[in-house]
């Protein structure tokens, strides 16, 4: 009996926070101050109330003996105070309240009565003196402001004091993902929260391939890099909050396209060193977001849709390759004559006619599988580098649905939900830096489809000035999908031994056939990913 009595009091005590000050609010933020009069002495049995702007959500306390008070669990904002104490002025501010902090609100009321009314303003402050944490917020507005070359949050995460990362690559196929270490822990060392949701990739822990709402959905995210309290502990690295918008009682609205062509990329100058051409590179993002009221101060919804459309043959991973072709194939001499002339093979009958077809085999465009070298001067069997560029595609749909309730002044739920689809399609496959390496020929690539959906539901409720609750039940589920296609490597050409059954054996094999070889792999073959 006494230990289940233990029990149930140690799931209450989980299940409510008994404190002045709560710092665990990891999509709310919190207002607190001081109040004393012109002489320095605590003022208390002072009312304040806080109004949301956008809302009219509306708390109210009373200050302390020692003229203190706090708003916990408050929904990030901009919030107009107001302090009523009987003899003094009425003091008036707004003060902006961001996720994971708190905005002090520390105020001084003048004598001669409540007829005038001081105002003032209040923002959030750049050192928290409330807590130990330190990290940086940022803002909606900034996050559209700034400059980002595949509109992916994570590029700004590294805006923190300790936080590092690799440029980003713009070429590369797809978001744009940045692995980012924090105070020189591993990229595996972070913790990754959405709408107060576990959103961190399963298989690594880290920051690639989890859900990344568009800069438009955003309300706000901040990376704390350190001294961070118990509910944002488990990860030694950083800790990465983020929340999507909700509605107001305004309608708000807009549509965007961001984009990028071949008329607007300058040929890099290493790829440009290697021979080829300008390659493919174009980047359609566009989309809408639209919040408003549904019942005005009550309840609140915000929507937004984001469509990614690229095809890209600039890529250093999933487009560009360097495949190793004798200097003697030609586009000309693919015949068993021809090859005998070209390698000198006295013999044309022992030239291997799987290596024959396979030399010969073409893609929907036309060219062949296996380029020819284009290399004179060089002993046929010499090995020459030729660059290719692939036209890898990737397509991403992705939406944001989310409604707030406002059910009294002290209670206020928040559904949010976001769904998305990156389909990929790559001519030369590399996923999570596994790959077929720069050998692979193009036109045998991989496809790999990645789902996210993460939903949350938010219970705040606020019982009394130190008795407060939020209960949040959460779902992610990511998904993939990896189809890769036939891979060829190379072609090598060489002397052998037997009658043409293994196609996979080194060109400088010093056996009595001679023949054509092809060393190529085979994985479970679906559907070959073709250049243009």
């Amino acid at each position: 009996m006494f230990r289940n009595t233990k029990m149930w009091a140690a799931l209450i005590f989980s299940l409510f926070t008994f404190a002045a000050n709560v710092s665990a609010q990891n999509t709310t933020g919190q207002i607190s101050g001081t109040l004393t009069d012109p002489n320095g002495a605590a003022v208390s049995g002072a009312n304040v109330k806080a109004t949301n702007l956008e809302t009219n959500l509306t708390r109210e306390t009373t200050a302390n003996a020692d003229g203190s008070f706090a708003f916990q669990l408050l929904p990030p904002g901009r919030y107009r105070v107001e302090i009523t104490a009987g003899s003094f002025q009425n003091f008036q501010t707004e003060a902006v309240v961001n996720i994971t902090q708190t905005t002090t609100v520390d105020a001084q009321l003048g004598g001669g009565g409540g007829t005038n009314t001081v105002t003032v303003e209040a923002e959030a402050p750049v050192l928290q003196a409330e807590t130990s944490q330190n990290g940086r917020v940022v803002t909606g507005e900034t996050l559209r402001q700034l400059p980002l070359a595949t509109r992916n949050f994570q590029q700004l995460l590294t805006l923190q004091a300790g936080a590092q990362s690799s440029v980003s690559n713009t070429t590369e196929l797809g978001r744009g993902d940045a692995s980012i270490t924090v105070n020189g822990q591993r990229t595996t060392s972070n913790s990754v929260r959405i709408n107060g949701i576990d959103a961190n990739s399963i298989g690594t822990n880290s920051t690639p391939n989890i859900s990344v709402p568009a800069p438009d959905s955003l309300q706000e995210f901040i990376v704390q890099t350190s001294l961070y309290d118990a509910s944002s502990g488990r990860n030694a690295g950083g800790n990465v909050e983020a929340i999507t918008r909700s509605g107001t009682n305004n309608f708000r609205g807009n549509v965007y396209e961001f984009f990028r062509n071949r008329r607007l990329n300058a040929n890099e100058p290493f790829i440009k060193a290697r021979g080829l051409a300008r390659p493919v590179l174009s980047r359609n993002q566009f989309g809408g977001t639209l919040g408003g009221r549904i019942v005005r101060d009550r309840l609140f919804f915000f929507g937004s849709y984001q469509g990614t459309r690229e095809r890209n043959g600039y890529s250093l991973l999933n487009s560009l390759t360097s495949p190793l072709i004798p200097a003697g194939l030609t586009d000309n001499n693919r015949t068993v004559a021809g090859l005998a002339a070209a390698f000198g093979i006295a013999n044309a009958a022992t030239i291997n006619p799987v290596a024959v077809n396979i030399l010969n085999a073409r893609l929907p465009s036309g060219q062949f599988a296996i380029p020819s070298s284009g290399a004179t001067g060089v002993s046929a069997l010499t090995p020459v580098v030729v660059p290719q560029s692939g036209v890898s595609r990737f397509r991403e749909n992705q939406f944001n649905a989310n409604a707030d309730f406002i059910a009294s002044s002290n209670h206020n739920i928040a559904a949010k939900f976001f769904v998305a689809d990156n389909p990929t399609a790559q001519t030369n496959y590399n996923f999570a830096g596994l790959g077929n390496g720069e050998r692979q020929l193009i036109g045998f690539g991989g496809d790999l489809t990645i789902k996210q959906k993460l939903y949350s539901v938010t219970d705040n409720y606020i019982f009394s000035s130190n008795v407060v609750n939020q209960a949040r039940v959460g779902f992610k589920s990511p998904a993939r999908d990896k189809r890769a296609g036939r891979a060829v490597y190379g072609v090598a050409i060489g002397h052998y031994e037997s009658a043409g059954k293994s196609v996979s054996r080194r060109a400088d094999d010093s056996r009595s056939r001679h023949g054509f070889a092809v060393l190529f792999r085979l994985w479970n073959a679906r559907r070959p990913v073709f250049a243009d």
